[in-house]
């Protein structure tokens, strides 16, 4: 082979090199376009909290605990009886609040019925916490559904300090 067609053959190899490679460079480009137009670079969608429970409906007392009106003493119907009403709003997030209505009926050490009759509002969060804010009694702690049997447990303050046990109607 003579000089000049070894230097041909040379150049021959070397434009073809450089057209494959800038072939694979722009299929990688037009890969890298379409995966990014896709989506896929972006990062993904934050997670969206679970929302509490609709506790909204009304609830039978079907035990009831405090530590100023039963001094800890665990109560059952006949001995306590009681209604609670729930009218809950959407939830935003992780929270949802609404307005509470109760009706309690605990004995009064003496043969008579103490009656604790509250309204206001209350906040729950799908973390289990509860508040409450109403006339007579205010409180925090938390709460567990299942199935129709909801419990509240108050921890805070300490003179409010109660769980009461109800099943929705």
């Amino acid at each position: 082979m003579s000089r000049f067609e070894s230097g041909l053959r040379g150049s021959a190899i070397r434009t073809w090199i450089a057209r494959t490679g800038r072939r694979v460079a722009g299929r990688a480009s037009l890969a890298v376009f379409l995966a990014s137009a896709c989506g896929g670079g972006s990062d993904p969608p934050a997670d969206v909290p679970d929302a509490p429970p609709d506790l909204t409906g009304t609830y039978d007392l079907t035990s009831f605990s405090s530590a100023l009106l039963t001094s800890g003493a665990t109560l059952t119907p006949p001995g306590v009886s009681g209604t609670l009403v729930l009218q809950q709003s959407p939830a935003n997030g992780a929270e949802a609040s609404g307005d509470f209505d109760f009706d309690v009926q605990v004995p009064d050490g003496g043969g008579g019925v103490q009656d604790i009759d509250d309204q206001g509002t209350y906040t729950v969060r799908a973390d289990g916490s509860w508040e409450q804010r109403g006339a007579l009694v205010q409180g925090v702690g938390t709460y567990s559904l299942s199935g129709s049997a909801l419990v509240v447990r108050v921890t805070e303050p300490a003179l409010n300090v109660s769980t009461s046990m109800w099943r929705r109607r």
